[in-house]
């Protein structure tokens, strides 16, 4: 991005939607059957290749937050605990082999594995742990991720091997936070010591300090991340001694090196692409579950100041149409207010008959605008979509093109503002409050609300929202995250379209692909093999 974001508006990163025109890609692939440089047969099997469409502007795990570096990201660093690799809501031990919550749910108590060492050598222990934690947190640091360590009151390491987090007041989503693949990452405390001028944010722009399988071997800015496997690390072998993470923005350029040899794996393709491949006897298309979410934000003033028109809006969309067309079958049309599989079925419902009903009536003299993020070419053509089908019923809806960083000042300045902003983005973790709070809170202080970029939302369903985080039952927890999202979808102040999947093209001989779902674009390299 060309600014930095305010700290508490990074909790969620948008789905770049990075796609190209079928045009593009059959020039691509007719380019790639004359020839290309290299060859699956000119690189070791131990050895693997893949792409990320952008540059990292630095290495330090706690002040990138962007979903592509976790590619690089979470193969040399590693957090307490982990969502499980089978692309569920599993949370699972990493650092710490198990931990303990208080009756109060104030206190948590992390039993540290005792084998764990660093890419530099030194043994694992709770002081590092602290460290990182507090490093988070560090005014200097101004990391994007500190909101996660916001509520602590204070940690204890009663002995190398345990570390112990006290609470300010009871926090539902603190685990699923720590075991976000955006959550607290482990660094050397040595590392931190001896660059402590600046808080190592000089020294870990190019430079690993973790406990993950890999470590960095050498990188080229703005072009390749070239990563090695460690032989002292404490979990199973990864099956590659060496992993190539290239920069290549293009997803032209990235089909001709798959095709020439020159790439594994590749990712963030648009759809006519995957359906093509999933045909093709050498690649495979690997489909995963993901938290990615498209969705209407609505603003509830001016135009679509009346409930009705918003409901009009609503039940006029044919939801099964507009997946086919612009998601085809790596995505499933939303049923609840919340991404798929974040609360049990049937909670938060959000469904409708469509119907276009009174739009034309309730809709007559007035021009609705819509909004999507300039250069999303997937967020460009859902936006024709709906406009084509709200046209058919009646209405005059006009687009509009938004600067992806504008988003986040459309909430002070509605006047401005788009009626309705399309987009497609996805939570830190399977937590309910990490959708809820950031996208639907309608008071817009302390750090909530910092996603809910058109100011919708009502205070009964922040009350709601306030319930469920404080809440140390996990019913009494989802029971006030349901209600919120049933308040949110009677206010039609959000609209929810399609649940996205995540989707890779790869060489048909690779097996074994770990995903997170709170994670998309991004495999677990310690699961991957070569057949």
């Amino acid at each position: 991005m060309s600014r930095r974001m305010s700290p508490h508006r990074r909790h969620l990163r948008r789905n770049l939607g990075v796609g190209a025109g079928l045009a593009t890609i059959t020039l691509a692939l007719a380019a790639c059957s004359g020839g290309a440089s290299g060859s699956a047969g000119d690189r070791p099997d131990d050895a693997l290749r893949l792409a990320i469409s952008s540059e990292m502007p630095t290495l330090d795990p706690q002040t990138v937050y962007q979903y592509e570096g976790n590619q690089v990201l979470t193969a040399v660093y590693e957090g307490l605990l982990s969502y499980s690799a089978d692309s569920t809501d599993e949370i699972v031990p990493m650092l710490a082999k198990s931990y303990k919550i208080s009756a109060d749910g104030l206190t948590y108590t992390f039993a540290l594995r005792d084998d764990v060492t660093f890419a530099g050598g030194r043994a694992m222990t709770a002081a590092d742990v602290q460290a990182s934690f507090e490093r988070l947190a560090a005014p200097g640091v101004e990391s994007q991720m500190a909101y996660m360590v916001a509520g602590v009151a204070k940690y204890q390491t009663p002995d190398d091997h345990t570390f112990v987090v006290k609470l300010k007041a009871p926090s539902s989503s603190f685990l699923s936070l720590v075991a976000s693949p955006f959550g607290p990452k482990v660094i050397d405390s040595q590392v931190l010591e001896e660059n402590k001028a600046d808080n190592a944010l000089e020294y870990l722009k190019t430079h690993t300090a973790g406990t993950g399988p890999y470590q960095l071997g050498s990188m080229t800015a703005g072009q390749e991340y070239d990563l090695t496997r460690r032989d002292d690390y404490w979990g199973s072998e990864p099956s590659f001694a060496t992993v190539t993470v290239k920069v290549i923005s293009d997803v032209a350029t990235q089909l001709l090196q798959l095709e020439g040899g020159d790439l594994d794996i590749i990712t963030g393709q648009p759809v006519a692409t995957l359906q093509q491949f999933a045909k093709d006897a050498d690649y495979q298309v690997e489909q995963f579950p993901t938290l990615q979410k498209a969705n209407l934000h609505v603003k509830t003033s001016g135009t679509l100041s009346d409930v009705k028109l918003r409901e009009a809006l609503r039940d006029s969309i044919d939801r099964t149409t507009l997946v086919s067309q612009v998601w085809g079958d790596y995505a499933k049309v939303s049923g609840q207010m919340y991404p798929g599989g974040m609360v049990a079925d049937g909670t938060a419902t959000d469904t409708w008959q469509t119907a276009a009903g009174d739009l034309a009536t309730l809709a007559k003299g007035k021009t609705i605008t819509l909004g999507y993020i300039a250069g999303h070419t997937a967020d460009q053509q859902a936006s024709e979509a709906l406009q084509a089908q709200w046209t058919d019923a009646g209405a005059t809806v006009e687009l509009v093109a938004v600067q992806g960083n504008d988003i986040y000042g459309l909430s002070g300045s509605l006047d401005t503002a788009p009626d309705l902003l399309f987009e497609t983005a996805y939570p830190d973790s399977a937590h309910p409050d990490t959708w809820a709070r950031l996208f639907w809170y309608s008071d817009l202080t302390k750090g909530n609300g910092a996603l809910n970029y058109l100011a919708g939302g009502t205070p009964t369903a922040d009350r709601y929202i306030d319930r469920g985080a404080a809440a140390t039952n996990e019913t009494v927890a989802e029971k006030a995250y349901g209600a919120a999202g049933d308040a949110i979808h009677d206010d039609v102040s959000y609209i929810t379209l399609a649940d996205i999947d995540d989707a890779f093209i790869m060489s048909k001989d690779l097996t074994g692909a770990g995903h997170w779902l709170p994670l998309s674009v991004t495999l677990d390299l310690r699961t991957l093999k070569r057949s």
